[in-house]
């Protein structure tokens, strides 16, 4: 049962049948105990005027005064009858005739139960005790249960088929409710083989709170899939196109021959082009690595990772003897992709690493917000006039240093990618040039706030 609608109509199927059950059952069986007791009742009372009217004779014979029973008990076969016994005789109703009364248990006190009397009736009989003028007498009543139990069977029907209707309209009164409830997963689910055609670009969010963040999520992950297939295919297209030129160049190398007296110059050139499509390849492949926004419920740890990627790059660059210092809260964590972070990292770590003198200082924070980083060092820095051609790929300040102008280009694709910001700016402490990044918290994301 894959179902929902079925699982839950199931269930209120189940629910609404136990409790029309247990209405029926209830109520059937709570009228016949109010009539039972009801008619328990009146048999005392019988008994109470047949023991007023009870006298004994001088042999100790029981006497009825017959005037004070009732006409019902004259009355043949009529269902009300009495029986009295008491050590001088015993005393029968007229209404009896020649029939007789089952046995019944009799104690001192009152004693009902349901016998089958004249003519296959059903009888309640009460009987009981008593001590009349130091006399022990024991008297039985009973009155006809038939025509009561009649009754109380054709309610039962009528009540049933009352409780039934009710039941019946109650199954489409709740029928109505889960299509009502499941409309808009309904919606959902035909809206799935539309976005699979193409049709449409993202799931409707008008879905119950229950479920409206699931879909968000959805539409979350699409918006993702679809902005990683359009980075996928604009590097494809920016390498293909980039990669025309010198692949032209090492097609025109290919055909001429080194010249006798100047080979080491087309060697030159033919490395040249191949380290061009070698970056340029490097440059579109970390492009088109940025996974953006992150997978939903993952945490990366920044303390740990960051203190592991300054480790390798002091090791990278130890002719420098660079100094690290961290400021990175312990408990403070990236709701996004541990690739993006260390590219993140790697780049705004490395550039300083290579114009620093001596220290680099990295500065972390987590707060409801979002993530904020800032790096500085101690070496030249940049002039502010120059700050926005660093942003630009392949451009290069100083072409005294190695590198290929790529890492704050990549810094800014990853950024962009999040929605957050990149600032370039001069250090006031340090002197040299300050790079501070601010990615928002994505959507769906908890970012625990760092201990203050």
């Amino acid at each position: 049962m894959s179902s929902l609608q079925t699982r839950l109509s199931v269930g209120l199927i189940a629910g609404l049948a136990a409790l029309t059950a247990l209405v029926l059952a209830g109520g059937y069986y709570s009228l016949r105990q109010i009539t039972e007791n009801f008619v328990a009742a009146r048999l005392e009372h019988d008994m109470e005027t047949l023991l007023s009217a009870l006298e004994f004779d001088a042999d100790g014979r029981p006497l009825l005064a017959l005037e004070r029973v009732g006409a019902p008990f004259r009355q043949p076969y009529s269902g009300h009858y009495y029986r009295i016994e008491a050590p001088g005789g015993e005393l029968l109703s007229r209404s009896l005739w020649d029939a007789e009364l089952p046995a019944a248990a009799i104690g001192h006190h009152s004693t009902r139960t349901f016998v089958v009397g004249p003519q296959n009736r059903q009888l309640l009989m009460v009987s009981r005790a008593f001590q009349l003028r130091h006399r022990p007498v024991s008297i039985v009543v009973t009155e006809d249960f038939t025509p009561i139990d009649a009754g109380l069977r054709r309610w039962f029907v009528r009540f049933g088929l009352i409780a039934l209707t009710l039941f019946g309209a109650l199954l489409l009164l709740q029928r109505w409710l889960v299509r009502s409830g499941l409309a808009p997963l309904e919606q959902v689910r035909r809206e799935l083989p539309r976005l699979a055609r193409g049709e449409i670009g993202q799931l409707s969010v008008n879905a119950p709170d229950e479920v409206r963040p699931l879909v968000e999520e959805l539409n979350r992950l699409l918006e993702l899939m679809n902005q990683r297939q359009r980075r996928t295919r604009h590097a494809l297209g920016n390498l293909a196109h980039a990669l025309k030129t010198p692949l032209t160049a090492l097609i025109q190398l290919s055909d001429q021959p080194p010249p006798s007296g100047d080979a080491k110059a087309w060697w030159q050139d033919l490395r040249q082009q191949i380290q061009r499509i070698r970056r340029l390849t490097e440059r579109e492949l970390k492009r088109a690595r940025i996974a953006g926004g992150g997978t939903p419920g993952q945490r990366v740890v920044l303390a740990r990772e960051i203190s592991d990627l300054a480790e390798t790059l002091r090791r990278i660059h130890r002719d420098c003897s660079l100094h690290f210092e961290l400021r990175v809260p312990p408990d403070s964590v990236f709701p996004g992709d541990r690739d993006d972070l260390l590219e993140l990292l790697g780049n705004l770590l490395d550039n300083a690493c290579q114009w620093a003198r001596r220290v680099v200082v990295l500065t972390a924070n987590t707060d409801a917000g979002g993530l904020w980083l800032q790096v500085e060092d101690d070496g030249p820095g940049c002039p502010p006039d120059q700050l926005e051609l660093l942003r630009q790929r392949g451009t290069r300040i100083d072409e005294s240093r190695a590198g290929h102008g790529l890492g704050l280009a990549i810094i800014g694709d990853i950024v962009a990618q999040y929605g957050g910001t990149l600032r370039l700016g001069r250090s006031e402490a340090l002197g040299g040039l300050l790079a501070e990044v601010a990615l928002p918290r994505p959507p769906g994301a908890g970012i625990e706030p760092s201990p203050q």
